[in-house]
């Protein structure tokens, strides 16, 4: 007996849930066939709009679906995410023949014979691999500073098309937000997944670091690279890391995870407010974010704190630019840098090699304070809070670095929060929390200690059941 087919011909599964969509699938309402078809055509047809996708295959989606039809049939569902399309930033790498482009024109041909594990993990549970989205190139590796910096052109905002999706995860973020696609995976060493979270109004998770295998993944670095999840809803993302965490010998940081997707919020938690977090921020952002402190202040204890006082900023960016340069050293050498979309970075070579080893060990030791500082911290409270950044997107053809803007630095605390998780691996999920004048998304975040992944889900889907900003999308 075949699946039956789609009852209702007129009916869009644009932004509906992976539960709702699960259920149709489980229920045999609707087949995976259909709504990877379904999904599929919106990819092809919509995804150039946003310069959102890098690669399609069709087939190799088709073939998936049809398994999973097959299985279904048999009575054989894998679970929630059995039959459910997603898309995959063009860093990771698959052996169904799909480029691996890394976003970069002289890769864009790259075809590996690896799957990356995270990709295996989602489609061993039933999940449908449709697309790779677009990037920036190299993930911003080599010090890009405005958005066109991919051989896919600049991320393009569905809320605003004269406006950034943000980097590096750029397509991932604009094809969840524009209904593209249930859901999307990206990468964040220094704020790549939680940017386009928040210019896109979507749900982004940064999971712990170690957590979600990097096998199969371009290395930007060693010590900060994260996979994570781009969404719907806090709620689509505990369904969707379940599914991707678990220690992976193929990769040597990953380790063992204690994640729980039933966990309960316990009613004596403190969530800190770091000092000073609302100083230079855009009236809209500050707005948005003391109403949803409100929703907080209702059930939970919040108290003020102080950050470590060190520079962790310049530290981070160091193990970077130091980890590039090793990760990229054939590029380099090859001058391949000098073909990429972004001028600036034909010469980030400069940056690059000239960090001395003594800054780079200075870096680590600062790693090492930050990581005791903030594990003191986080025995007095159980999670941070503050806005992803201070302001909402930049525009399409504007240069987004703070140092260039005269209204913003690089030294508000927000970017101290990004640079702190990143640093030191911390879980972080940014949600959205309404709008500024010109219709962009605010944003959210929530920042734990290791391994508090499923708290800080649970905190962001107890925002988003007392408010209805997740459910809003772009016309």
């Amino acid at each position: 007996m075949r699946l039956q087919k789609l009852t209702m011909k007129n009916k869009s599964f644009k932004y509906q849930s992976i539960s709702d969509l699960s259920k149709l699938i489980k229920n045999k309402t609707i087949s995976p066939v259909e709504l990877t078809s379904y999904f599929l055509d919106k990819l092809e047809s919509q995804g150039p709009d946003y310069n959102a996708v890098a690669h399609i295959n069709r087939s190799s989606a088709i073939n998936q679906a049809k398994k999973a039809e097959s299985q279904i049939i048999k009575d054989q569902y894998l679970g929630t995410l059995h039959g459910i399309p997603f898309a995959a930033k063009d860093l990771l790498s698959t052996n169904d023949g799909s480029p691996t482009s890394w976003g970069a024109k002289p890769f864009i041909n790259n075809i590996y014979n690896t799957e990356s594990t995270v990709i295996s993990n989602l489609k061993n549970s039933g999940a449908i691999l449709c697309a790779k989205t677009s990037m920036v190139e190299f993930a911003g590796g080599m010090g890009y500073q405005q958005p066109d910096a991919s051989a896919f052109g600049p991320g393009i905002n569905p809320w605003n098309k004269s406006y950034w999706s943000g980097g590096s995860s750029s397509g991932s973020g604009s094809a969840v937000s524009a209904g593209l696609i249930p859901f999307a995976i990206g990468s964040e060493t220094w704020g790549s997944i939680l940017s386009p979270a928040a210019n896109c109004g979507v749900t982004g998770l940064r999971p712990t670091f170690g957590i979600v295998s990097r096998y199969g993944s371009m290395v930007l670095s060693w010590t900060l690279d994260k996979i994570g999840p781009l969404a719907l809803s806090a709620k689509d993302s505990n369904i969707i890391i379940k599914h991707m965490v678990g220690k992976d010998k193929k990769d040597e940081y990953s380790i063992n995870n204690r994640f729980n997707s039933n966990i309960k919020i316990p009613a004596n938690i403190k969530i800190g407010i770091p000092t000073n977090i609302n100083k230079s921020m855009q009236d809209e952002v500050k707005k948005n974010f003391e109403s949803t402190l409100k929703i907080l202040q209702s059930k939970y204890q919040l108290v003020e704190i102080d950050l470590p006082d060190m520079p962790i900023s310049a530290a981070t960016r160091t193990i970077l630019l130091s980890e590039v340069s090793s990760a990229f050293e054939n590029v380099f050498d090859e001058k391949i840098q000098s073909q990429l979309n972004a001028k600036e970075t034909h010469y980030s070579v400069l940056a690059t090699n000239t960090v001395l080893a003594k800054d780079y060990i200075k870096s680590l030791r600062i790693q090492n304070v930050t990581n005791k500082k903030m594990n003191d911290l986080f025995n007095n409270i159980d999670v941070i809070i503050s806005p992803v950044k201070p302001t909402t997107a930049s525009k399409i053809d504007e240069n987004f670095r703070w140092a260039t803007r005269k209204d913003f630095n690089e030294e508000h605390p927000t970017t101290l929060i990004g640079a702190i998780g990143n640093l030191i691996g911390l879980p972080a999920i940014s949600i959205p929390n309404g709008f500024d004048n010109k219709g962009l998304p605010t944003s959210f975040q929530i920042m734990s200690n290791k391994h508090k992944d499923d708290l800080i889900i649970k905190l962001a889907e107890f925002i988003q059941d007392n408010s209805d900003w997740h459910h809003k999308h772009p016309n």
